[in-house]
Order: structure tokens, then C-alpha cells, then sequence
């Protein structure tokens, strides 16, 4: 038995009538009668007794229909379900981002665009340090992160895409001097205490701050080490120090905070898509496409960097 002599056989079936159901089928009805015959003969009992005014369903083609349907519907089902599945129109993507993320452009947009295209795609959403990230990826357990730059993501095993580039800020609490002035030199800031990035998380953002400082002609005094970009704005607006952040943070809009452009560095920051090279999920792959296609910023990182130009965790 096939699928051609199901549907052949609800044809009949449903219309009584050779005639019409080979039109309905676009076929000639010859064959549609050789075709029924074939399949009561695999069967072993009649389905249909023929008359002069047509056809009736036997007590075994009365059992047989609604089993047929529920045949093809089946099919048509897998078939279906097969191809949005290969589409990437269904399944589930485990996405990292880091803390500072929800403040940028890109991760918002590139979310909610992607939610509106492809609705039956479940994101697991998991807020992450990039080092995290790139250990839950390399581990197989997180599909996709959304990272700032570290020496770690120049792994052989992923792909990176940089979807925005801000620049760096200075931030410093309203009540310091350094507050009213509308730009500041980075040496402005030798002799005040940093809020910087932990040294374990592997953060491209304390590298960065560092070497600077040191273009800057000083080692930076560091009085809090933070993990996430929302704590380092935190503890500045508590009058611990002072920091670098990503322009995006303002929106963070925590009180007390003043944001300060560089005036003489040209110093920026990547928000950086991170994916396992290898991994051929549908999903994954019309999300990276959504993110080149809405980005023009959309480049893919080298494989090495001096470090120069990385950020946060």
C-alpha cells in the first residue's frame, strides 16, 4: 500500500462516484478504477460494492476512511513540521548577553525583529559575563551570546560579528570637579580612584581602560573591581570612583552619574555576536542573516586583536 491509493480511495469515497473523483484527481478513470482494485486486492475485502448510480463503501471501506485520514493528515503533519524545522522556523536557542546589553541598540531591535519573523522559535534568554558566555558556547550549552571583546572569543571553534560600535565615556559622580567641564583628557583622571573590571572575568574593557591609562602616562588607581557594566555605573554614582563605560549606559539613567566624552583618545567599544562555528541550527543561522541585514556596523572580528579597542565582559 501507498499514499497515492489512500488518497485515492477517500476520492472515491467521499464522492460515490468514479467519475467525479477522477476529476477531482485529475485523472482518468481507467486507472483510479485499477488503482481501488489493487488496493482491495491487497486488503483482501471489497471497500466499495458499484452500482448503476454509482458507488457505496462497504463495512470495511466505512472502517478504512477515517483511518486513511487520519494517514494523511499524519503526513501532512510530518511534512510540515519537517520543513519548518529545516526552515528554522521552529525550535529553541539558548542566547547569552551581558548585563549591559539591554541599554544598547542592536540586542533589543535584533530581539524583537527576530521574535516577529520567526514567533514558534523559543529564546532562552541568559544574562552572562562574555568569559561565561564563551565557556557555556565552547561547552555546548548556550547557542548564541551577544559579548563585548575578550582575548577568549579568538577561539578557532567560534565566529564572531561586531553589530555596533559606541564610544567609550568617561563617568564621574555630578558632585566631582571634573563634572562641569564638557570634555575631559583621559590624564584628567591620574590621580582619582577607577572602578574597574574584575581581573578574572578576562574583560577586553579592563585591558583596554589600562593600556589608556598608560598612553596616558599613568597607572590607574584602582579602588572597586566590579563583573558587570550596571555595577561599575552603580558604585560611581555612589561616589566610589570614576570609569570608563559604553555611551549606551546613559540610558541606565542612575542618578547622580555624569558622562563625559574623551577628548583625547578615539577609544570605542564592540557589541559582538558569538556562535560556534560548526553548529548548523536553522534558527541560529536566520538569526545571524537578521543581525548582518539590520547592522550596517556588521563585520566579522580577526582572529587576533592588540587588545586596543576591546570592552566589557
Amino acid at each position: 500500500m501507498d499514499l497515492r491509493h489512500l488518497r485515492y480511495f477517500i476520492a472515491v469515497a467521499e464522492e460515490r462516484h468514479f467519475s467525479r473523483a477522477a476529476q477531482r484527481l485529475h485523472v482518468s478513470q481507467p486507472p483510479l478504477s485499477q488503482q481501488i482494485q489493487a488496493l482491495e486486492a491487497e486488503l483482501g475485502v471489497p471497500l466499495f460494492t458499484r452500482g448503476r448510480g454509482g458507488v457505496q463503501r462497504t463495512a470495511a471501506g466505512d472502517a478504512l476512511l477515517p483511518l486513511a485520514r487520519g494517514i494523511l493528515d499524519a503526513v501532512e503533519h510530518a511534512i510540515a513540521q519537517t520543513r519548518q524545522v529545516g526552515r528554522g522556523e521552529t525550535g529553541r536557542l539558548a542566547v547569552g548577553f551581558t548585563g549591559s546589553m539591554p541599554f544598547t541598540d542592536v540586542m533589543p531591535r535584533l530581539l524583537r525583529d527576530f521574535r516577529a519573523a520567526w514567533p514558534q522559535v523559543a529564546l532562552d534568554l541568559r544574562e552572562q559575563p562574555s568569559q561565561t558566555q564563551i565557556d557555556e558556547l565552547l561547552a555546548r550549552r548556550l547557542d548564541l551570546g551577544f559579548i563585548r571583546p575578550t582575548a577568549s572569543m579568538h577561539d578557532d571553534r567560534l565566529s564572531t560579528l561586531v553589530v555596533q560600535r559606541e564610544p567609550l565615556l568617561a563617568a564621574v559622580h555630578v558632585d566631582h570637579p571634573l563634572a562641569a567641564r564638557p570634555g575631559l583628557l583621559l590624564g584628567d583622571l591620574r590621580d582619582q580612584p577607577f572602578v574597574i573590571y574584575s581581573a578574572r572575568l578576562g574583560s577586553g574593557l579592563r585591558e583596554q581602560t589600562l593600556a589608556l591609562c598608560a598612553q596616558a602616562g599613568f597607572t590607574p588607581r584602582i579602588a572597586q573591581e566590579v563583573h558587570e557594566m550596571p555595577t561599575l555605573i552603580g558604585l560611581i554614582s555612589a561616589g566610589l570612583g570614576v570609569g570608563l563605560i559604553a555611551a549606551s549606559m546613559q540610558r541606565a539613567r542612575l542618578p547622580f552619574v555624569a558622562y563625559l566624552p574623551l577628548v583625547d583618545v578615539q577609544a570605542s567599544t564592540d557589541v559582538l555576536l558569538v556562535w560556534r562555528r560548526d553548529d548548523p541550527q536553522p534558527p541560529l543561522r536566520n538569526l545571524i542573516a537578521l543581525a548582518r541585514s539590520l547592522s550596517p556596523q556588521a563585520a566579522s572580528v580577526p582572529a587576533a586583536t592588540d587588545g586596543t579597542d576591546a570592552a566589557s565582559p
